[in-house]
């Protein structure tokens, strides 16, 4: 029997060939395994793309990692996130934890959450489903918070204004406060415990990608190819053709690749793609997040793991510090900071780097610029897959026709949706057992 063909070694492709009980065949266009899931060593700082903060809730999951993966190898931390707002830091999650700020912006928070959940003003929200993330953001928060925070923030950080984007995506990500927990949060005696990552595990050597190697040296049944990438595939003859020049053939395909990279890919293969998918393809819209890694002398001025910054004056949507979320991730009396900021092109990397360096001084995360020893900015493609008007029915499209070819999907962007690690290694059991029958 041909093998199965697997494009992209990140976590959810790495999961695939893990739980397949049948041969393999893993195709990874860069050099080593892990797609985000790497790390980058600058002047002893260790970097990830941007946090990477690992939450196990399927007990086989917690198992394999805990026992296979990286026995006695993760360290568990507690959440300590700020959201930097009127010059002050309150803690996150901000809806539960606006003490602090000044009286004027606490009332209207409060008077708008009361309104929106028990008032008349609300009620037409409360009598059917939200359409849009503005909708669910007014339905269970109101008006205030939707202002002061909710917003100005989720626009910065999503390109577009939230009444552009559905209310789908939200799930476990944008918790939804009791009026006890509003009311505890104004008066300082909030949670800062509310929230899917309220605690992590993390690795104790070597980054995040510490568990991308550790998936690796486990596999079995199957072979890796790295540096090598798709240049097309005919789904109806079910081969690949590879840039090495080979061509696969296979009984089954995983894709944890872009999703409209592998439509363009299927296009180029003899059975092509009928026009309405690439059409639908070509409609599913994504946007790049800068990261700039920064490391300063001195230790961490702030106490915060990360930061978000609602504010237009700052560039960045939010800035992470390593150091402080585990102190081995960078040399002593040295601080390191990831600042993040999403567009679709038009920030240079020379711009992000001096906008980083502006935006930490602003928000009191460190003293001066001239404390910077270093501050280099890196892109991540396809960041945050944009749940826009067009994407429900894009998507329903594009999943039909894949469907019809028998290729299955896995991974935050072989799905093309929000999701965590947990998520992407979860995807790929799954496609696994669909496939091992």
């Amino acid at each position: 029997m041909d093998p199965i063909v697997i494009l992209g070694a990140g976590l959810a492709g790495l999961s695939t060939a893990h739980f397949l009980k049948r041969p393999w065949r893993l195709i990874e266009k860069s050099d080593r395994v892990g797609g985000l899931i790497k790390t980058e060593v600058i002047d002893g700082c260790y970097f990830d793309p941007t946090g990477h903060w690992l939450h196990l809730r399927d007990p086989e999951i917690q198992q394999l990692v805990n026992t296979l993966w990286m026995p006695d190898q993760l360290v568990r931390i507690q959440r300590r996130a700020a959201i930097f707002s009127r010059d002050t830091f309150t803690r996150f999650p901000y809806q539960v934890n606006t003490h602090g700020l000044p009286p004027e912006v606490v009332a209207e928070n409060l008077v708008g959450y009361v309104e929106a959940i028990y008032g008349e003003k609300g009620r037409a929200l409360r009598e059917r489903d939200p359409v849009n993330f503005e909708e669910f953001i007014l339905r269970y928060m109101g008006e205030g918070f939707a202002k002061n925070f909710m917003l100005p923030y989720n626009q910065k950080l999503w390109t577009v204004h939230p009444r552009e984007m559905s209310a789908a995506w939200v799930g476990r990500f944008v918790p939804r406060p009791t009026l006890k927990e509003v009311v505890d949060g104004a008066l300082g005696a909030g949670s800062d415990q509310l929230g899917y990552n309220a605690s992590f595990l993390y690795p104790r050597e070597g980054g995040i990608e510490s568990l991308a190697r550790a998936m690796k040296q486990h596999l079995t049944g199957g072979e890796l190819s790295v540096r090598t990438e798709p240049v097309s595939i005919d789904w109806k003859a079910k081969q690949v053709t590879l840039s090495d020049g080979r061509t696969l053939p296979y009984s089954g395909l995983v894709s944890s690749i872009a999703l409209p990279a592998l439509v363009e890919l299927l296009g180029k293969g003899a059975s092509g793609v009928p026009d309405e998918v690439q059409a639908a393809a070509k409609r599913l819209r994504a946007f790049i997040v800068t990261y700039v890694c920064v490391g300063a002398r001195g230790a961490n001025r702030q106490p915060w793991h990360w930061i978000y910054l609602p504010e237009p004056e700052f560039h960045s949507y939010r800035i992470g510090a390593p150091s402080a979320v585990y102190a081995p991730l960078a040399p002593p009396d040295t601080a390191s900071f990831s600042v993040e900021f999403s567009h679709h092109g038009e920030l240079s990397v020379a711009d992000a780097e001096q906008f980083a360096v502006e935006d930490l001084v602003r928000s009191r995360m460190i003293h001066s610029a001239d404390d910077i020893l270093f501050a280099k900015g890196r892109e991540i493609p396809n960041a945050y897959v944009l749940y826009d008007d067009a994407y429900g029915p894009a998507m329903a499209e594009v999943k039909r026709f894949l469907e019809h070819a028998g290729i299955l999907m896995a991974g935050r962007y072989g799905k093309w949706e929000y999701a965590s690690m947990e998520d992407a290694i979860l995807d790929g059991r799954a496609c696994a057992r669909t496939l091992n029958g």
